[in-house]
């Protein structure tokens, strides 16, 4: 009768865990939906700014090649982003030290200045990915102890249809060994 009791109990107990575990997984993994959607976004904007820096810099340019000093004072003072004129500080600078500036889109700092939020969010989501993936496999191992205790209830329960005595005890003793192991692993698992 005592391992009825503890088999059942013990099921009950592994399905809620089950059931938690899989909630949970899914909370994190719509967060971690819900981030990747901000980087696509952080990502459509860094490109955006990009885009407009780089004509920008095709302008700047054709107006230093032109010697055209007020088309370049307009375009640093009311077109050029704030963020982006120390870029075009140290191209000048380079350019001045005889030095070829880098290309606008293989400018490793620029790039990594601009694409900085929308990699910061990846790396965010990808981290909700291995959360949701660990609560996933937590609610697995709950699942499979149910079933184990399941089945260690069925030999329990079925020990009185037998007339032999030794039937009776090594259904009793694997419905015991059942229960021991699924225990040990209940006692090993996160609890939600």
């Amino acid at each position: 009768m005592l391992l009825l009791g503890v088999a059942t109990i013990g099921t009950a107990w592994c399905g809620y865990q089950a059931s938690r575990w899989n909630q949970e997984q899914g909370e994190i993994s719509r967060d971690g939906s819900d981030l990747r959607v901000e980087g696509n976004r952080q990502f459509g904007l860094a490109t955006q700014a990009i885009v407009y820096d780089a004509n920008l810099v095709a302008q700047y340019a054709k107006a230093v090649v032109d010697g055209d000093t007020q088309l370049q004072d307009f375009l640093r003072s009311t077109l050029f982003r704030a963020e982006f004129l120390p870029v075009v500080d140290r191209w000048q600078q380079a350019v001045q030290d005889g030095e070829t500036p880098p290309r606008l889109l293989e400018d490793r700092e620029y790039l990594d200045s601009q694409l900085a939020d929308y990699q910061a969010t990846q790396a965010e989501a990808e981290a909700k990915d291995v959360e949701a993936k660990e609560a996933g496999e937590n609610g697995d191992d709950y699942v499979l102890l149910t079933v184990l205790l399941a089945a260690a209830l069925f030999f329990a329960g079925v020990t009185t249809s037998f007339k032999m005595q030794m039937a009776r005890l090594v259904l009793l003793m694997f419905a015991t060994v059942l229960i021991a192991y699924c225990l040990s692993r209940i006692a090993t698992l996160p609890v939600t």
